[in-house]
């Protein structure tokens, strides 16, 4: 039988929808995996443990954590890694995405990346003005702000230690409190949606974002085969906004969740991971 872990922040994910579908596609593909919590783990000289039992090796990890040694330390005892480690330890980042990412699908929107030091002004004059802040690890629609007047500005950088890198980034008025969310496996685009804020320029659905499903375009279906053949993620969301003359760049989740675009398109993608991790297992 193939064995995996699904690695989260703990043990016990009750209400954590994107877990609990993974772990029951498991249990009906015959696939024994396990939840491992980051803050039930603690590792010592003689090896790694969960609430006091020793954690053994494992076919597969499913990364569902950011950061951290406890992570990494989990991810030696298994074969194969979703996402692979290094590559989900880069592209969590929002620089290294607009740095190493492009396609001639979609327009990537003008950046500046920035600690405390920078001048409005000269923001303004690159990117110009509204314009949107992002921490650079930042998900579900936190960190991310919409900075309309140099007192935004200042109160966003006096909030936040001095050190604190920021990804700056060119505002798609015409993408206001809309965007869409591709799921894409191996490059393959399994499943899209458009999700509508009536509030707010973020249309996360953290946020209270709404859903509905929607075909890949011709255009969604390059990007997300270009942007495979540049990461090498396997499973991934990707962001996209409505610009003016076309599709633009936002940003890729290295850990996207499943409730809203399973509910959006009544697609089984747990089903779609699970089954995909067990044929690159078979074939290695």
């Amino acid at each position: 039988m193939i064995s995996g872990y699904i690695i989260e922040k703990y043990s016990n994910m009750q209400g954590a929808y994107t877990c609990n579908r993974l772990l029951e596609e498991a249990r009906r593909e015959d696939v024994d995996l396990r939840l491992i919590g980051i803050h039930d783990t603690i590792i010592d000289n003689s090896g790694i443990y969960v609430s006091g039992k020793m954690v053994d090796k494992r076919d597969f990890a499913i990364n569902r954590y950011k950061t951290g040694n406890i992570k990494n330390e989990i991810n030696s005892l298994v074969l194969r890694s979703y996402n692979e480690l290094n590559s989900f330890r880069t592209y969590i980042n929002k620089f290294e995405q607009v740095k190493r990412i492009h396609s001639n699908s979609f327009y990537m929107p003008k950046t500046i990346l920035c600690t405390y030091g920078i001048n409005y002004k000269y923001v303004t004059e690159i990117l110009g003005s509204p314009f949107v802040a992002k921490g650079l690890e930042s998900s579900m629609g936190q960190e991310i702000y919409l900075i309309k007047t140099e007192e935004d500005f200042l109160q966003l950088l006096n909030g936040n230690e001095q050190k604190k890198e920021w990804l700056l980034e060119e505002f798609i008025s015409s993408s206001f409190g809309r965007d869409i969310r591709v799921f894409s496996i191996k490059g393959k685009p399994e499943a899209c949606m458009i999700r509508k804020s009536s509030s707010d320029f973020r249309a996360n659905v953290a946020l209270g974002a709404s859903v509905q499903g929607i075909e890949a375009t011709s255009e969604i279906k390059q990007i997300t085969d270009d942007i495979y053949m540049q990461t090498k993620l396997d499973f991934l969301g990707i962001d996209l906004l409505f610009g003016e003359n076309g599709l633009c760049f936002c940003e890729i989740n290295v850990m996207p969740g499943l409730e809203g675009i399973e509910s959006a398109t009544k697609i089984n993608l747990a089903n779609k991971i699970i089954r995909t991790i067990k044929s690159d297992l078979r074939n290695e």
